[in-house]
């Protein structure tokens, strides 16, 4: 069922950023800024509880969620040290692990129409103003950047709203449609069921529990279908494979800290516009 109608729009468009942004961070690599991050009081204020009220389906995978976090804020270095080598396990030191985490892993596809994929993911990007920070991302299809970027489209929407700006808050939910229904809502149940079937109660299983819950209620929200849990890999090639991966040395390893960030304008240009 769509969201309860009990928040304003912007405070749901505010919330929805929220969850997006938990997910983003929380695939990946747990070092002492990630983890910091997540289990910062100032993260959970507020968010949880609207979510709590305006989509019942999720309660249960939220609180889950929330009590594994507390079990990360008393986290000793040892038990860091195993949930980094559990992320390795899980997501592999390549960007085709146990649970890929990269959304060309799934599904048969072509090179030619990986390389379109990959094209409309950095176009959608650009076209809100995002792109991968420099020398910080692996591919445009991990888990983490296209997560990301449904955060900053919820958090534009927000603003528009904020502005009574129906026009750029109708465009904004349009590009989050668009972007669910053709990217991260046909793959994300495939890795979130790897990721419960491979860590049961970890933290990992209750982050992806979390995000399966929450991208089928969005998907719910918006009228759109979810992509099957046991969506299969693509066949391995690896000489396809590097055709089409882009980024750093370390993309897939956990380490490359895929991210996007503010495009910058050029003062010169901005002039003379």
């Amino acid at each position: 069922m769509p969201y309860s109608p009990s928040v304003k729009e912007s405070e749901l468009a505010h919330v929805r950023a929220a969850a997006y942004g938990l997910i983003a961070h929380g695939f990946q690599y747990p070092d002492g800024d990630i983890l910091s991050t997540l289990i910062d009081p100032r993260r959970w204020e507020d968010w949880p509880a609207v979510l709590h009220n305006v989509d019942r389906p999720t309660r249960a995978s939220l609180r889950i969620l929330m009590d594994a976090v507390d079990e990360l804020a008393g986290c000793s270095d040892s038990e860091v040290r195993a949930l980094q080598h559990r992320y390795d396990d899980l997501f592999g030191h390549a960007v085709r692990g146990p649970c890929p985490a990269y959304e060309m892993e799934y599904g048969r596809h072509e090179i030619i129409r990986q390389a379109s994929d990959l094209a409309d993911l950095a176009g959608f990007y650009r076209a809100f103003g995002l792109e991968a920070a420099a020398g910080a991302i692996g591919r445009p299809d991990h888990i983490t950047a296209e997560c990301e970027f449904m955060s900053a489209l919820c958090t534009k929407e927000a603003y528009a709203h904020e502005q009574d700006d129906k026009k750029n808050s109708d465009i904004c939910l349009d590009a989050q449609r668009a972007f669910l229904r053709d990217h991260l809502a046909r793959w994300l149940p495939a890795l979130a069921h790897r990721v419960q079937e491979a860590d049961g109660d970890g933290w990992f299983g209750a982050l992806a529990r979390f995000a399966d819950a929450f991208v089928k209620a969005e998907c719910s929200h918006f009228d759109i279908h979810a992509g099957p849990p046991t969506l299969e890999l693509k066949p391995t090639d690896p000489v396809l494979d590097r055709q089409i991966s882009c980024g750093p040395a370390d993309c897939g390893t956990g380490r490359a800290n895929e991210q996007l960030v503010q495009l910058g304008m050029d003062t010169a240009d901005s002039e003379d516009r």
